[in-house]
C-alpha cells in the first residue's frame, strides 16, 4: 500500500489536538497508519512497541469518482511524532491530500469517537449551503473536483481558512478547510468561483472548553444558543 505524509504545523504543543484530513483516490478508503517506536532502557535490551495515536472516523466517498475523505482526531504528545501518515490505494494513478490543523482551546476529554459528524454531496454547484454546526467549534472541509475551481468565499464568521490540491490521474481535486463557532443553524453558504461536477462537505466537531469566567460567548444570530441573560451576560 502507498502513503502519504504530512509534518504537523510548527510549534504544536503536548495537549493540543490534531485534526487530520485525507482526501485520496481509489478502491480502498484512507486509513491512519500505525507508528513503530522503539525505546531503551539502561538495563534491558531495546525494544519496540506499537500504538495507534489516530482516532479514525468513518469516510465520506464522492460517488460514482471513488474519492475518499477520512478524518482523525488525536491529543498530540512527543511520542506521537511529527507527522501524520496515512495508508492509501496501491493503485498506480493513486494520489493524496493531506491536511494537519491543530486546535489549542479544545477539549481533549470530549474528543468524539467519530470526528466527522456529517457530510453531503452536490453534483454541477457553485454554491453550498453549509449543514448546521455543532459544539464549541465546527470545522467544515470542502472537497471538490474540477479544473476550473481557483478558490472559494466562506460566510461571514469563519476563519482561518486553508486551501490544498492535488492531480488524481486525469482529475484535479481541491480541498477547502474553515472553522467557525458551533451554531444549531446553517453558518451560511460556501461560493465557489465555478461550477464544479463534484462537491462534498464534511462537518468536523471540535469540542471546546468553557470559558474561565464560566459565562458563554454571544454568536450572532443564535437565538437558541445564546440568550441574553441565560448563555450571555453584560459586564
Amino acid at each position: 500500500m502507498d502513503t502519504a505524509t504530512l509534518a504537523l504545523p510548527a510549534g504544536v504543543r503536548l495537549g493540543d489536538v490534531v485534526v487530520s484530513v485525507c482526501a485520496s483516490y481509489g478502491a480502498a478508503t484512507p486509513v491512519p497508519e500505525r507508528r513503530r517506536t522503539r525505546r531503551s532502557v539502561a538495563t534491558e535490551a531495546s525494544v519496540e512497541t506499537e500504538h495507534d495515536p489516530l482516532r479514525a472516523g468513518y469516510a465520506m466517498t464522492l460517488d460514482p469518482t471513488k474519492l475518499h475523505l477520512k478524518v482523525s482526531m488525536f491529543e498530540w504528545a512527543p511520542d506521537k511524532g511529527s507527522s501524520v501518515t496515512w495508508r492509501v490505494s496501491g493503485d498506480k494513478d493513486t494520489n493524496a491530500v493531506v491536511m494537519n490543523l491543530v486546535y489549542r482551546t479544545a477539549d481533549t476529554s470530549r474528543m468524539p469517537a467519530d470526528p466527522l459528524v456529517d457530510y453531503t454531496t452536490a453534483m454541477g454547484v457553485d454554491r453550498h449551503q453549509l449543514q448546521p454546526g455543532t459544539d464549541h467549534q465546527s470545522l467544515y472541509v470542502a472537497v471538490a473536483i474540477s479544473r476550473e475551481l481557483t478558490g472559494a468565499r466562506w460566510p461571514a464568521g469563519f476563519t482561518d481558512t486553508i486551501d490544498s490540491f492535488g492531480v488524481f490521474g486525469d482529475m484535479q481535486v481541491h480541498m477547502l478547510a474553515a472553522h467557525t463557532v458551533g451554531t444549531p443553524s446553517s453558518p451560511g453558504v460556501l461560493q465557489l468561483d465555478a461550477t464544479v461536477p463534484e462537491l462534498g462537505v464534511a462537518l468536523i466537531t471540535v469540542p471546546g472548553r468553557a470559558n474561565a469566567d464560566g459565562h458563554g460567548v454571544w454568536i450572532l444570530g443564535d437565538s437558541a444558543a445564546s440568550t441574553l441573560g441565560t448563555s450571555t451576560y453584560l459586564e
